[in-house]
């Protein structure tokens, strides 16, 4: 081999040694950052759970006519009906919840004359690609096997973040268990093991299909006698809206 090509094969293998030094460096930095991201990442998580507030209990008697196992109450044949569309999530949501819904409830679920359904659209956990509005739904679901539906429906609304922060750990699967523990009478492991299967995810997600079918946009919304009424209602908006849809009902008779 001559002087040149030989200088010219060892200059290559310099090159080639290099190159390898170069990759397994950036390999090795990578590892430390992807590494020290998921050490935040888990730090982050632990001192989100951690600022969450302890978990409450809810008073909630089951409304009059209620379904067994469900979430509706009132005939199904009632001349009115009401389909609620809500995100556990949704800050308007809890506050028609809290403050509107037990007042709706004690005004008409003994009427016979009011049909009132709870349906979901859980939308709030998309731009985080997270799970925790669908399974807050699935725990109202798994507490209604159980013939508990209103009042985990209840604790949920009494734990949501007031402050309106959503996706940060609050209904986690371990929050919810906590949550359906409060419940008198639930029995928490087969709650516990209803929310790990995702027994209701498929149903879940086809309500929510549906919504998005009638063209919900918002929660709340309600549909009266097939009406869409996006928005937070009292129970005066409802009584103004039930005498425009269904005229010749009389409630209080």
């Amino acid at each position: 081999m001559s002087k040149r090509k030989e200088l010219e094969a060892r200059r290559r293998e310099q090159q080639r040694k290099q190159t390898i030094q170069i990759a397994v460096i950036i390999g090795a930095i990578a590892v430390i950052v992807i590494g020290g991201a998921v050490v935040l990442s888990a730090l982050s998580g632990q001192q989100r759970a951690s600022a969450l507030p302890p978990v409450k209990a809810a008073s909630k008697a089951t409304p009059a006519n209620a379904e067994p196992n469900g979430r509706a109450w009132g005939p199904a044949d009632a001349p009115i009906k009401v389909e609620e569309y809500l995100d556990y999530q949704c800050p308007a949501c809890g506050q028609y919840g809290r403050n509107f819904e037990p007042a709706v409830i004690e005004a008409f679920a003994k009427t016979g004359k009011v049909r009132y359904e709870v349906n979901f659209l859980p939308f709030l956990e998309d731009r985080v690609g997270g799970r925790e509005s669908r399974d807050a739904v699935q725990a109202a679901l798994c507490a209604a096997d159980q013939d508990k539906f209103w009042q985990m429906h209840a604790t949920l609304f009494v734990n949501q973040l007031i402050t309106g922060q959503e996706n940060v750990g609050n209904y986690s699967k371990p929050r919810l268990k906590e949550m359906a523990a409060t419940i008198e009478g639930m029995d928490t492991a087969a709650f516990n093991a209803c929310l790990d299967s995702n027994k209701h995810e498929s149903t879940v997600l086809q309500i929510r299909r549906d919504a998005e079918a009638r063209g919900v946009q918002q929660t709340p919304t309600f549909f009266v006698n097939g009406q869409p009424f996006p928005g937070v209602r009292s129970v005066q908006d409802f009584r103004q809206i039930f005498a425009q849809v269904a005229p010749n009902v009389k409630l209080d008779e």
